[in-house]
């Protein structure tokens, strides 16, 4: 018994233990990049509500992939969707992993309506009311914790406006 403890020994020790979740891709990144953008939500009066860094899917294969397949999204952290040109959003939890606060955005900037999905790896649809601009993924409940509403606005401040401009 004890040569089979010394056998399984290095095994055990040398396996990683940030193992994924088995149906994970396992060659997928975990984190959001480094290259993120500063995004603050302010109200019609300009007074700031909350900051954000935000990844930007601005191609079709970043707004395919979008969340998918991370398991953490840091509180201050999220991603914005470009809707080139605005249109009626249509987005689903799909091999998400994360709860979400969907935050639909008009192309003024103003915050049109948000939706939180706890519902992850759902196929079920949640579509914009009306054509936006941008989409904002959050964590879910933020929103609400941050008095985050509709007919506030967004901005960025990198430089690449979205509403407010720069």
């Amino acid at each position: 018994m004890r040569w089979l403890f010394v056998f399984l020994l290095p095994c055990l020790i040398f396996t990683p233990l940030s193992a994924q979740p088995q149906n994970l891709p396992q060659n997928l990144p975990q984190n959001l990049p480094q290259n993120l953008l500063a995004l603050t939500i302010e109200s019609a009066t300009k007074q700031k509500i909350a900051d954000f860094k935000v990844e930007l899917a601005d191609t079709p294969e970043k707004m395919s992939r979008g969340l998918m397949y991370r398991t953490t999204l840091p509180m201050d952290q999220g991603m914005l969707f470009v809707m080139a040109p605005p249109r009626i959003a249509t987005f689903w939890m799909h091999n998400t992993f994360v709860p979400l606060d969907m935050i639909f955005i008009r192309l003024n900037g103003e915050i049109e309506s948000i939706v939180t999905r706890e519902d992850t790896l759902s196929q079920e649809r949640t579509r914009s009311q009306k054509p936006v601009a941008y989409v904002l993924e959050i964590n879910a409940g933020q929103s609400a914790a941050l008095g985050i509403k509709p007919g506030h606005f967004i901005r960025l401040q990198s430089g690449r406006g979205a509403g407010g401009g720069s």
